[in-house]
C-alpha cells in the first residue's frame, strides 16, 4: 500500500495545474546578456513597450521585458548591467574566471580582439536557422561585423559624428538659408569664413569643442577629415600607424586656426560641452547621433535657447569625398555562454527578437542597421532621420584588423590635443605618438602569434 500512494502522489504532482510538467507547457530557458547603457529600473522596470521609453537604457531593457514577456517558449532573460568606463576590464575577467553571458553587447571597433582570440562563435548557422537576413545589413554594418568572410556579430546599430546646431544664432550670424536650414561649409576655406563671420555677429564661438579628458572626440574629428582626403592612418598594415601624412597634418592645421582664433570654445569637458551649447553658447556642437532626442526636446521648451532652433546634419564634406566617423553596437554570442542546445537556441532567438526591433531601437538617434528599416516610412518620419540616414553608406572607421583600438583612437586624441590645446610641437609629438602606436600593436601581434582576424582568414 506505501508504494501505491507514493506513486500516486507522485502522478498528482506530476500533472498538476500549473506544474512546468503539464502538458504543453514549456520548460524555462534562462539565459543571461551584458550590457552597458546604465540601470533604469525605477522607470522602465516594467515596461514592456518601447514606445513609450525614452533613451538608451529605458528602450532596451524595455525590449528585453517585451521579449521575456511575449515569447512562447519560456526563454527568460537575464540582463547584467556593467558600467560603461569599466565593462570591457569586467568582461575580460569573466572570460578568463569562464563566467559567461550568454550573449554580450560590444562596439564593433573591438570585435576583431575578441574574434582573434577565438572567444566568439561564428553566427551565420545560427543566423540561418532563425531567419536573420544579413543581405539586409547597410554597407557600413556589413564591413562591421564580417571577419574573414564570417559574421561574428548582429549589427544592433551605427552611432556616428553629427553636427548639433544652434539655428537661432546661425541665422543672426547670416548662415541660414531661404528654408531656414543651416548653410553648410562647402570646404575648409569656406568653414574658417563662416566660423569667422558668426563669431563677429554673435561674439559666441562657432564650435563648442570638447578639449578636456575627451580624447575621442578629437580622434573621431580627425579620422573623418582624413578620410574625407582620401587617407588613412593604417596605408600599409594592421600594425604600424601612419600620423606623418599630408591629409593628418591639414586636419590638425585646420582645428589648430579653429582654437587660436577662438571659433571653438575652449574648456569644455563632454558634460559642459553639452551645457554650453543647450544654453546657447555657441552655434555648432559635433557629438553624436544618441543626442538628437534630448536636443530635439529642448526646442521644445519654451524661452530655451534652442527653442525652435535646434537642428542636426550630417559632418559636412570638406574635402573630396564624403565621409564621418561611425562605430556599431553589436550583439556576440561568446564561447561557453550557451553550455547546451536548448541556451543556444534561446539566445538566437533574442538575436531574432532584436533584429525585428531595429526600428524601436532608433528612435533613440542611433541608425538602424537593415536597409529595409532605414529606408522604411516609420524610420523617416522621425526627426531629422532622413537628413542622416546616408551616414550607413560613408560612415569610416579603422580597419577591422587593427587591435586595441580604443587605446590607438585614445592615444591619437590625446596627441592632437596636446597639438592644438597645449601648443606641443607638431613633429616631435606625431614622431614619438606613432613610434609609441606602433610599438603596442606589434607587440599585440606577437602575443596573438601574428593573428589579425579568425585563423586561416585572409
Amino acid at each position: 500500500m506505501g508504494l501505491r500512494l507514493a506513486l500516486l502522489i507522485l502522478g498528482l504532482v506530476l500533472w498538476a495545474p500549473g506544474s512546468m510538467a503539464q502538458a504543453g507547457a514549456p520548460a524555462k530557458t534562462e539565459i543571461s546578456f551584458a550590457r552597458f547603457f546604465g540601470s533604469c529600473e525605477a522607470d522602465f522596470g516594467t515596461s514592456t513597450d518601447p514606445s513609450t521609453a525614452t533613451g538608451e537604457c529605458g528602450i532596451i531593457t524595455a525590449l528585453t521585458n517585451q521579449f521575456n514577456a511575449s515569447n512562447r517558449d519560456g526563454i527568460v532573460v537575464r540582463t547584467q548591467v556593467i558600467e560603461h568606463g569599466a565593462y570591457y576590464s569586467q568582461l575580460g575577467a569573466r572570460i578568463v574566471s569562464r563566467d559567461l553571458p550568454a550573449i554580450v553587447i560590444l562596439h564593433s571597433s573591438v570585435l576583431n580582439d575578441f574574434v582573434k582570440r577565438q572567444l566568439l562563435e561564428p553566427l551565420d548557422t545560427g543566423f540561418r536557422e532563425v531567419g536573420i537576413a544579413t543581405a539586409d545589413f547597410t554597407p557600413q554594418a556589413e564591413r562591421a561585423v564580417t571577419i574573414g568572410g564570417a559574421h561574428y556579430a548582429l549589427p544592433f546599430d551605427t552611432h556616428s559624428w553629427l553636427w548639433h546646431v544652434n539655428l537661432n544664432l546661425l541665422k543672426r550670424a547670416g548662415l541660414t538659408a531661404a528654408d531656414g536650414r543651416a548653410v553648410v561649409p562647402r570646404n575648409a576655406a569656406e568653414l574658417l569664413a563662416q566660423a569667422r563671420q558668426f563669431k563677429a555677429a554673435t561674439g559666441k564661438p562657432y564650435f563648442i569643442m570638447l578639449t578636456v579628458n575627451d580624447a575621442q572626440a578629437f580622434s573621431r574629428t580627425i579620422l573623418t577629415l582624413v578620410r574625407q582626403q582620401g587617407g588613412t592612418l593604417f596605408p600599409r598594415n594592421a600594425f604600424e600607424i601612419d600620423l606623418h601624412s599630408r591629409a593628418l597634418r591639414d586636419s590638425i592645421e585646420l582645428l589648430r586656426v579653429l582654437y587660436d582664433e577662438g571659433l571653438a570654445s575652449h574648456g569644455h569637458d563632454y558634460a559642459g560641452g553639452v551645457q554650453a551649447f543647450i544654453k546657447g553658447e555657441g552655434g555648432v556642437m559635433i557629438n553624436g547621433t544618441w543626442l538628437i532626442g534630448d536636443l530635439h526636446k529642448q526646442a521644445a521648451i519654451r524661452g530655451a535657447a534652442l527653442e525652435q532652433g535646434y537642428a542636426t546634419l550630417p559632418f559636412p564634406t570638406l574635402y573630396a569625398q564624403p565621409a564621418v566617423w561611425a562605430d556599431n553596437h553589436v550583439m556576440v554570442m561568446p564561447k561557453g555562454g550557451t553550455p547546451n542546445a536548448a541556451s543556444r537556441r534561446a539566445a538566437l532567438r533574442f538575436l531574432k527578437f532584436l533584429y525585428d526591433e531595429g526600428g524601436a531601437w532608433a528612435r533613440t538617434g542611433q541608425l538602424p542597421t537593415r536597409t529595409s528599416v532605414i529606408e522604411g516610412a516609420a524610420f523617416l518620419a522621425l526627426p531629422f532621420r532622413r537628413e542622416i540616414a546616408p551616414i550607413v553608406q560613408i560612415g569610416a572607421a579603422l580597419p577591422l584588423a587593427v587591435a586595441r583600438q580604443s587605446r590607438v583612437t585614445n592615444a591619437v586624441g590625446d596627441g592632437v590635443a596636446s597639438i592644438i590645446v597645449h601648443g606641443a610641437p607638431i613633429d616631435k609629438t606625431l614622431d614619438r605618438l606613432e613610434r609609441n602606436v606602433t610599438r603596442m600593436l606589434v607587440r599585440d601581434s606577437q602575443f596573438t602569434g601574428g593573428q589579425t582576424a579568425v585563423p586561416g582568414s585572409p
